[in-house]
């Protein structure tokens, strides 16, 4: 059987498992989230309870936000309304806008590991000889840019916090959309500061800052690896830019669960109509077709490394000594 009839055995969404996904899910985030504010009460002795239900809460806004990833796929229910209203709803724990991310990912899917089109990643990536030909001030601003602090650290917490308020795209996806998300936001915030004071509103931002920190690395991971292929159309095909421009994360069964099997990244870029309950099971009916480069955890950290595209050798590669790269020659400004 070829792999595009297997693949089309798993691409029609079943409601009664959407249901069971999101069901629980949202309890358990619900569930975290009123321990850890329960737990403010007990003072500063139970300063570890509340860091304990915080993280929970934050890996269930992460599997939130995968449950959501599906819904802009239209592939997690039937219903294409039905994604949209529950995409829109999960949206003010995601700290995702529904509607203006939904096609901000949609040019992701369409124009991935293609170079002339780097504007479609939330993270950019330079060329090696793009930057031999930077300005000192440019290779600096990419060095600080590409930092573990800024990409793991910082970056993320400000994405979703600063710049998701207003993304790329919104007027002409609709502003009505993210004003209505971020007043849902300012809504939340509010409610926890009068029941609970700062101390609930510093759970809810510790949840989002937790959730950033986990979630961002799947997207850099998945896309940044040693041996990722990138290229240029009409040389760069479809079929190669997903099974080689993507990785699986083989971080275990426990990370599955949790990112709705999201780490399987390569079948999801090749067939973005899988919802994301199938995908793990689809994936393993393909794997002989795939040739997946499986990334493990300690691997995965490992590829922070890795910072700018050399296109003669097709991988990715670490920056220059710095000293010797502060003093480089500008060749073009």
């Amino acid at each position: 059987m070829a792999m595009r009839d297997i693949t089309r055995q798993y691409t029609t969404p079943c409601d009664r498992l959407a249901w069971v996904h999101l069901i629980p899910t949202l309890a358990a985030y619900c569930a975290s989230m009123a321990l850890a504010l329960m737990s403010l009460k007990f003072g500063l002795g139970a300063i570890w309870l509340t860091i304990f239900f915080t993280f929970w809460a934050a890996a269930f806004g992460v599997r939130l936000y995968m449950i959501q990833h599906d819904c802009m796929h239209r592939t997690f229910f039937k219903s294409r309304r039905l994604n949209d209203i529950v995409g829109t709803v999960i949206s003010p724990v995601t700290m995702t806008p529904y509607q203006a991310t939904r096609f901000n990912h949609n040019l992701h899917h369409a124009h991935v590991s293609d170079l002339d089109r780097r504007d479609a990643f939330e993270i950019y990536v330079m060329t090696a000889s793009e930057y031999a030909q930077a300005s000192r001030l440019r290779r600096m601003g990419y060095r600080l840019y590409r930092s573990p602090i800024v990409m793991s650290i910082l970056g993320p917490f400000i994405l979703y916090l600063i710049l998701r308020r207003f993304p790329k795209y919104a007027f002409k996806t609709g502003v009505w959309d993210v004003i209505l998300h971020d007043i849902a936001i300012i809504l939340y915030g509010a409610v926890l500061y009068r029941v609970f004071g700062m101390r609930g509103v510093c759970v809810m931002i510790g949840s989002i800052y937790l959730a950033t920190l986990f979630g961002a690395l799947i997207p850099y991971i998945v896309h940044n690896f040693e041996d990722i292929h990138w290229g240029r159309k009409p040389d760069l095909d479809f079929k190669t830019a997903a099974l080689q421009g993507s990785a699986v994360l083989d971080f275990g069964w426990f990370f599955d669960v949790m990112t709705l099997n999201i780490g399987y990244h390569d079948l999801h870029h090749l067939n973005a109509n899988i919802p994301g309950y199938y995908l793990k099971t689809c994936h393993k009916k393909c794997e002989s077709y795939l040739n997946s480069h499986r990334i493990p955890l300690g691997q995965g950290i490992a590829c922070l490394q890795w910072k700018l595209y050399d296109e003669e050798n097709g991988k990715m590669i670490r920056f220059p000594p710095f000293w010797a790269d502060l003093n480089q020659n500008t060749l073009r400004t």
